[in-house]
């Protein structure tokens, strides 16, 4: 039991020593390839490299990083000035008439005609069934 223990912590120790010696030579090296930990689990078949991006995927990322954006910071105010009542007023006629049209053509196709009726005949069934308690 005892020399179980202790084979335990020799092998957390050599483990806690590998990861701070990998860490540091990687550090060191810059260059993550010479991480030996690393090059020990590619060759048990833990680890791999990943390939290289797409001509398209670095083309298409910024060539500078971005700048920091703060997680709690308001947006900035549109530069569109706020619309009057009369404005507002003439959008929401315009928006009324764009939902006339639209109920107007679902009503002249037959198959959303009786798509819609049956929709309100199942909501009107639904509300009238008692409700049943599984308790």
């Amino acid at each position: 039991m005892r020399f179980g223990t202790s084979l335990t912590q020799l092998a957390a120790a050599l483990a806690i020593g590998c990861g701070a010696c990998s860490a540091a030579s990687a550090q060191q090296a810059g260059n993550p390839l010479d991480n030996p930990l690393k090059s020990v689990m590619k060759l048990m078949g833990f680890a791999t490299d990943s390939p290289q991006p797409q001509d398209f995927v670095v083309k298409a990322r910024p060539q500078t990083e971005p700048d920091y954006i703060p997680v709690f910071q308001p947006p900035p105010e549109p530069a569109r000035p706020v619309l009057e009542t009369k404005q507002l007023d003439a959008l929401r006629g315009d928006l009324d008439s764009v939902e006339k049209r639209a109920a107007a053509a679902r009503a002249a196709f037959p198959p959303a005609a009786a798509a819609g009726a049956q929709a309100k005949s199942q909501a009107v069934k639904a509300k009238s069934a008692p409700r049943t308690s599984d308790q």
